[in-house]
């Protein structure tokens, strides 16, 4: 089936990403800042747990880095202001 029925509306005709695992219990439809829609739908589905392999490991939360691991790896911070200033500044250029 191609298409979605949503109430007061009807048959809207959609692009599926994958097939549901079960049935909806609910779908929410969102329209975004570009105009598209997207449905988002509730599904349950019984969890699978991971198979134990005996290790374990600590994470610490900082601001310097994102996270350093027990095992002393080092995550940084992703750094979303810092490049969205320099694509600023680059288009703010463009403009003069």
């Amino acid at each position: 089936e191609r298409s979605l029925t949503l109430s007061k509306i009807g048959p809207v005709p959609i692009e599926w990403s994958r097939d549901l695992p079960s049935a909806p219990s609910s779908v929410t439809v969102i329209r975004d800042a570009s105009g598209r829609y997207f449905a988002s739908f509730v599904v349950e589905v019984e969890p699978t747990p991971l198979p134990a392999n005996g290790k374990a490991i600590g994470i610490d939360l900082g601001l310097a880095s994102l996270a350093i691991t027990s095992a002393g790896e080092k995550i940084a911070p992703p750094k979303f202001l810092r490049s969205a200033l320099k694509r600023l500044r680059r288009l703010q250029r463009h403009l003069k």
